[in-house]
């Protein structure tokens, strides 16, 4: 090892980026802050971005406003503010001062996301640097980690080569999505969307098409085929038949009263399902209407059309549900870890998919978009997919619970995220560290961390020092941490830890 430490950060996507620019920050409001040498591992062609905000379709949304969405939750205006600049700077000279913002909710295209990423990538290597830290970038994936006889470990690559590091931070993102019928290679089935452009631009415009899932990653599948000027036939399908709740306008706050709730709940030690929909309900109370009634379109199972007409003539109880479900998020991690495990595995079996349609609904031009794709007979959504098989000469038949079956020319697999590492592919680098015991299955999802550091815990519950989990494979233990406020959060207790606790000391003294 050199005597300057050397940090690795496996993954420079929004996870590693949010890690990095977190640690530059912190190394550079500390007294006397030394950097250690830094090497991020990305082996998608560009840093930042990575696969899910890759350059792509502009009818690809954010599902979040403009406004939400920074790599800095302490910051969560910095992506408007970088949008503002690019604005002004495209502008004629004489205009730049007079030019009005857009408004608050607007929705852009993922891909100005994965632009302002790359940007604030490329400061934080900037600001390391400047900091005394060497920056290695090697676009090349990590295939194995292993112990190198003393304190640190040995990222190995694809090709071969192997970097010493004293200290690792996995922000590998989200794991591939799940293969749930078995088609992968399958010709005519498109395993991993993303980036939309590139895997449905040779899908002729002439094919009949099934969706797997009914989540954004569907709906945006199916507008980015109509944007493309598909003319057969669409169909979402997936078991449940849920589509995401839509979002609404409504000014957001803090909801001081609800989180008040929420800190008691915590603070009685007897947090459960029914007392967590306790206070939810109180706080829609306080707004003119009742976790009942904002959750009528699931608990009464309507059709996808008539959600989403539903929400759009009436918004105001999915969106004040919208408003409480994000309001407490800074409670998940705490409120998740609370409840019994019984009720933790209830509410994943029959309540989680619900809760997603609500913490992450999709735009309202989507939502027309669809009903307007629906009401032309080009879009339909089902219900109850049981199975989907290559079909003799071609294309795949899809069964439904009620018996039924569907002939169509391609499958696009659009089922989302998952954070079951039994579901990473054999060779990857998940599996290879599962394997090997150096992280451990959390039975939730992702792999077991200590909630207060993100350390990794070996399997008897003692931390695996330096080594570290920012994002998705946290998921079991914080829940819910795909969104950039989790991600950045996770991101910057992390880097908390990786400054120094000698400068920690001075700039206490300091104060």
């Amino acid at each position: 090892m050199s005597q300057q430490p050397t940090l690795a950060v496996v993954g420079g996507g929004a996870a590693g980026t949010s890690l990095i620019a977190a640690y530059a920050r912190r190394l550079s409001s500390e007294i006397g802050g030394t950097a250690a040498d830094v090497i991020v591992f990305e082996s998608a062609q560009r840093y930042g971005p990575s696969v899910a905000y890759a350059q792509d379709a502009d009818t690809a949304l954010l599902n979040r406003p403009y406004s939400a969405m920074s790599v800095d939750y302490g910051d969560p205006g910095q992506f408007r503010r970088w949008l503002y600049r690019r604005r002004s700077a495209a502008a004629p000279a004489p205009t730049r001062t007079s030019l009005r913002p857009a408004p608050a909710g607007h929705f852009v295209p993922r891909n100005l996301f994965g632009n302002y990423l790359e940007d604030v990538f490329r400061q934080a290597c900037e600001d390391l640097a400047l900091l005394g830290a060497r920056v290695t970038l090697v676009p090349t994936a990590v295939t194995d980690i292993v112990t190198d006889g003393t304190a640190g470990r040995l990222l190995v690559t694809a090709d071969g080569q192997r970097h010493a590091a004293d200290v690792t931070v996995l922000a590998v993102g989200t794991l591939p999505p799940a293969d749930v019928f078995g088609l992968r290679g399958t010709d005519g089935f498109v395993h991993q969307p993303y980036p939309l452009d590139r895997s449905l631009d040779g899908i002729g415009a002439d094919r009949d098409v099934l969706v797997l899932g009914s989540g954004l990653t569907a709906a945006d599948v199916a507008l980015v085929l109509a944007g493309h000027g598909h003319r057969a036939g669409i169909t979402l399908a997936s078991r449940s038949g849920r589509v995401p709740d839509v979002r609404t306008d409504l000014a957001s706050s803090p909801l001081p009263e609800l989180l008040s709730d929420a800190r008691q709940l915590l603070a009685r030690g007897d947090v459960t399902l029914r007392g967590v929909h306790h206070i939810l309900d109180s706080a829609l109370r306080a707004g003119g209407t009742t976790l009942a009634e904002a959750l009528l379109p699931y608990t009464e199972d309507w059709d996808a059309p008539d959600l989403l007409r539903h929400r759009l003539a009436d918004p105001l109880p999915g969106g004040l549900a919208q408003r409480c479900v994000g309001a407490l998020a800074p409670y998940y991690s705490a409120l998740w870890r609370a409840l019994p495990a019984t009720q933790q595995r209830a509410f994943l079996r029959s309540r989680h998919r619900t809760y997603n349609c609500l913490r992450s609904p999709m735009p309202t031009t989507n939502a027309q978009k669809l009903l307007a794709l629906g009401d032309s007979g080009q879009l339909t959504f089902r219900r109850r997919i049981t199975a989907v098989e290559p079909a003799p000469g071609g294309g795949f038949t899809a069964t439904y619970a009620d018996g039924t079956t569907t002939r169509h020319d391609v499958v696009v697999n659009a089922v989302g995220r998952t954070i079951d590492t039994s579901a990473a592919p054999p060779s990857s680098l998940v599996s290879r560290l599962v394997a090997r015991g150096t992280v451990v299955p959390h039975p939730l999802g992702g792999v077991r961390v200590d909630p207060a550091t993100n350390q990794v815990l070996d399997a008897g519950g003692g931390v695996r020092e330096g080594l570290y989990v920012v994002g998705d494979l946290a998921s079991g233990e914080h829940f819910h941490t795909s969104s950039m406020e989790l991600v950045a959060r996770q991101a910057d207790t992390v880097a908390g830890r990786l400054v120094p606790a000698s400068d920690r000391v001075l700039a206490g003294a300091a104060q």
